[in-house]
């Protein structure tokens, strides 16, 4: 559960700043190239720390890499608030990232540590569900709090909570300290030659690196693209996209389910499935000039997202020895998390270049997703037996 509680208020903390870059880039007169800029910065250092923490997580274990990862990310949300310029608020992002970075591979060690290989796609779907869920209460809250209270006042609320949350992280975990030494110590050696020669690490890499360059160009530019488009407010713009994220949070633990109890062995199937939908979802969603027809088509893109975020963050933990789990999953978000640094910049460059139009930076996304499906379309489940092996397919 508090584990759960973390990935919520981390993910909160990330869509604060999709909502706040509307006044942020009032205040400081960015235009879309540089509020593009900003919204990319987190997703960087956030790729370049998820092989570092995944390796370290793998090396000594989840607790002091998972509280310390609350800890930090806490404290730069706080310093985002008191930026005063365009360069300082990359600098903080960038910090915020690296902060972020190491958690997700460190959690899905700690999954690992906890639950039976039958149970895990079960218990990190759960976790990554909070994705929606924090879009969803950061999306709902965070759109009246920037409007009430500011955008500085916003990201200081949410720093204290995150320092909170570490405390629960720290004090929650400890009962499990002396079986993770002992583990510890009978640990495999990681190395990063077994994994980099195995194929399929790097196919669902590339998989999660096309799906991330769409879910994070739809989540970052949404709320401008409501307020351009439809104009309606602030905190209206946060509300309607909370609806669509709470629909996704329940789905995606539906699909957890499945990936247990009926997907072992089909998880192409999900991925090109859930891809497919998602860029038919776009298509038809930048087509529509209706409010409530957007709604739906941004509800089912979301939902068939969760097809593939499942399915991608399930092959980890079902498919590669336990010592590299870790090490494996920071290889497939770092891969992820480098589209999700270029989505925002090349979103706000083709926005710019279109004179404010959207209709080319979605179809970037579009793209993607075809791209991603190709990438699916080659994944193998049993290349090898990864379980038992760790030679190169």
């Amino acid at each position: 559960m508090s584990l759960f509680i973390a990935w919520a208020a981390g993910y909160a903390d990330r869509i604060l700043i999709s909502t706040a870059i509307i006044p942020i880039r009032a205040e400081f007169n960015l235009d879309a190239r540089q509020a593009g800029i900003v919204l990319s910065a987190f997703y960087f250092s956030y790729a370049v720390t998820q092989l570092i923490g995944g390796w370290l997580s793998d090396k000594i274990g989840s607790r002091l890499v998972v509280v310390a990862c609350v800890a930090s990310w806490s404290f730069f949300t706080g310093a985002t608030g008191v930026v005063w310029s365009f360069a300082s608020l990359v600098a903080i992002r960038l910090l915020f990232g690296i902060g972020e970075g190491a958690f997700s591979p460190a959690s899905s060690v700690t999954i690992a540590e906890v639950f039976p290989r039958k149970e895990r796609a079960r218990a990190k779907s759960l976790l990554i569900s909070t994705t929606f869920l924090g879009n969803a209460v950061g999306s709902g809250l965070i759109g009246l709090t920037v409007a009430r209270f500011g955008w500085r006042s916003s990201f200081t609320m949410l720093a204290v909570m995150g320092l909170v949350v570490a405390a629960i992280l720290w004090t929650s975990l400890r009962g499990g300290m002396q079986g993770q030494r002992e583990r510890n110590a009978n640990r495999h050696r990681t190395l990063w030659g077994p994994l980099l020669r195995m194929p399929a690490a790097w196919k669902i890499a590339a998989i999660w690196f096309f799906a991330s360059v769409l879910y994070v160009g739809v989540t970052s530019w949404m709320p401008s693209y409501l307020m351009h488009t439809y104009h309606i407010d602030l905190a209206h713009t946060g509300m309607a996209v909370a609806i669509p994220n709470l629909l996704a949070f329940i789905g995606t633990n539906a699909v957890g389910y499945l990936l247990d109890r009926r997907a072992k062995g089909n998880e192409r199937a999900f991925m090109i499935g859930g891809a497919l939908v998602s860029a038919l979802s776009i298509a038809l969603m930048i087509n529509t000039t209706s409010m409530t027809l957007l709604m739906v088509y941004l509800t089912v893109c979301l939902l068939a997202f969760n097809f593939v975020y499942a399915s991608v963050f399930a092959m980890p933990l079902r498919y590669f020895p336990e010592h590299l789990i870790g090490s494996a999953t920071g290889l497939m978000n770092f891969g992820g998390q480098m589209g999700a640094t270029l989505a925002p910049i090349a979103m706000g460059a083709l926005i710019n270049a279109s004179g404010g139009a959207y209709i080319s930076a979605f179809w970037l996304l579009i793209g993607s997703a075809v791209a991603g499906v190709l990438v699916a379309a080659t994944w193998k489940p049993l290349e090898p037996r990864m379980g038992e092996s760790v030679q190169p397919s």
